[in-house]
C-alpha cells in the first residue's frame, strides 16, 4: 500500500512536469524559431517506436513572409550560428537586426557568425546605396560585392543539444559541423514560426489534467485505506 502511494505521488509529479512542458509549448505558439519540447509520455512512445532519444522536436515550422531583408528562414538540417557568453550557439530564429556598430545581431544583441567571424555591414551600407541581399546559399551581398557567408552548421546527434535562452541551442563540446550549399536553403524576407500545433498541445493538456486528477483520487483512496488499517490495528 505504501508502494502504491509512492507510485501515485511520482505519477503526479511527472504529470505536473509534463503539464509545464505543454504550457510552455502553448505559450510559444507565436515565437519565431521555437521548437516544441516533447512531453515524457510522447518521448517514451517515440523512443519505443522510432528510436528517438532527444526530447526536442526539431521539425520545421511554417515559413512566414515579412519582406524584411534581415529576416531569414533556413530549411534543412541546418542552423544559424551566433556568438554568446557560452561560445557558439545555434538557432532557427533568423530575425536579425543591425546594431549601432553595424554588426548583424539577434534581437537580444548576440552577434551572428559568418565564415570570417562577426558580420559587419556598416561599411557596405555607407559605401553603397544597394540593399543587403542574402542568397539561398548564405552569401551576404551588397550589390555585386560579397561581404561574407553565413556560418551554417548542424549537429549529427541532436540529442546532444541543450536548450538555452531565446530559441537557441548548444552543446558543451561545440562539435558543430559545417553544412554545405545544397544541404540547406536560406529564404530571405521570411521567418520560421513555432512548430507547436495548438490543437495537439491542448489535447495533450486535457489528457494530462485527467491523468493528474486520477492520480489524486488514487492517493486519496489509498490514504483512506491506510487510515482504516491503522484504526484496525488499534483494536
Amino acid at each position: 500500500m505504501i508502494e502504491g502511494l509512492q507510485n501515485a505521488a511520482k505519477s503526479m509529479h511527472d504529470k505536473i512536469h509534463n503539464i509545464q512542458i505543454v504550457a510552455n509549448n502553448l505559450a510559444n505558439i507565436s515565437t519565431n524559431g521555437f521548437k516544441r519540447e516533447i512531453p515524457f509520455a510522447e518521448f517514451m512512445e517515440r523512443l519505443e517506436n522510432e528510436g528517438v532519444t532527444n526530447i526536442t522536436d526539431f521539425s520545421e515550422g511554417e515559413f512566414v513572409e515579412t519582406d524584411n531583408p534581415l529576416d531569414l528562414a533556413i530549411s534543412g538540417n541546418a542552423f544559424f550560428s551566433i556568438n554568446t557568453e557560452r561560445g557558439t550557439e545555434l538557432t532557427k530564429n533568423g530575425q536579425f537586426i543591425i546594431d549601432g556598430e553595424g554588426f548583424l545581431t539577434t534581437k537580444d544583441g548576440n552577434k551572428v557568425l559568418g565564415e570570417k567571424g562577426f558580420i559587419n555591414l556598416d561599411d557596405a551600407l555607407v559605401k553603397s546605396s544597394n540593399e543587403i541581399s542574402i542568397t539561398d546559399d548564405g552569401e551576404i551581398k551588397s550589390g555585386k560585392f560579397t561581404i561574407d557567408y553565413l556560418k551554417i552548421v548542424k549537429v549529427e546527434d541532436p540529442k546532444k543539444l541543450e536548450r538555452a535562452e531565446n530559441q537557441t541551442f548548444f552543446n558543451e563540446d561545440q562539435d558543430y559541423e559545417k553544412v554545405f550549399p545544397g544541404d540547406f536553403k536560406i529564404h530571405q524576407g521570411f521567418v520560421e514560426g513555432s512548430n507547436t500545433n495548438p490543437i495537439l498541445e491542448m489535447q495533450a493538456m486535457i489528457q494530462l489534467q485527467k491523468d493528474y486528477e486520477a492520480s489524486q483520487k488514487m492517493i486519496a483512496s489509498l490514504d483512506g485505506m491506510l487510515s482504516q488499517t491503522k484504526d484496525i490495528g488499534k483494536l
